[in-house]
C-alpha cells in the first residue's frame, strides 16, 4: 500500500499481463511496509496492451494472477487469461512488481544493439491519456539512427 505499481508477467512483450494498479481510495502509507493491503480494498487497474481499465479487490486480483478466471477472481474484461506464475519459472511464470513511473507519459526509449554497437534508438510515446507504448495502443514511434 506504499504507492501506484506496476506487476507484469514475466514473458512477453505485447503489454497483455502487464497491470498499472492503484488504490482506488488512494489511501497509500508514508512509506515502504507501512501498510498492507487487505483482500477487500478495490484496485483500479489499466492493462498495457490495450489501455483498457478494470475495477476489482486485492482478492480478485491475486486470485487472477494465480488461478486465472474463477468465481473466486470474478469477471474480467481482460483478453489475457491470468495464470501468471503457470508452469513455474522453467516456464517464466513468475510475476515482477515495480513502483510506477509517472513520467511515463512522456515516452520511453528503447536502444537497439548488435553487440556492443548502438544500431538504433526509437521513441515509444504512448497515445494521449494512455500510459503504454506497445504496439497496437495508438503510440506514435519516432525512429533514429545511430548517430
Amino acid at each position: 500500500a506504499f504507492q501506484p505499481r506496476v506487476i507484469k508477467q514475466n514473458r512477453g512483450s505485447s503489454g497483455e499481463g502487464i497491470w498499472i494498479i492503484k488504490l482506488k481510495k488512494g489511501d497509500y502509507c508514508k512509506k515502504f511496509g507501512g501498510r498492507i493491503c487487505k483482500d477487500s480494498e478495490m484496485l483500479e487497474l489499466m492493462e498495457a496492451n490495450d489501455n483498457h481499465k478494470e475495477e476489482h479487490t486485492v482478492g480478485q486480483f491475486i486470485e487472477f494472477c494465480v488461478k486465472g478466471r474463477t468465481a473466486k477472481s470474478g469477471k474480467w474484461d481482460s483478453k489475457g487469461q491470468g495464470k501468471y506464475l503457470e508452469g513455474g519459472k522453467a516456464a517464466g511464470g513468475q510475476l515482477v512488481d515495480q513502483r510506477f513511473c509517472p513520467r511515463i507519459s512522456e515516452g520511453e526509449l528503447r536502444y537497439n544493439m548488435v553487440g556492443d554497437q548502438l544500431v538504433g534508438i526509437i521513441h515509444k510515446k504512448p497515445k494521449e491519456g494512455g500510459i503504454s507504448a506497445v504496439s497496437g495502443t495508438g503510440s506514435v514511434y519516432t525512429f533514429y539512427g545511430p548517430e
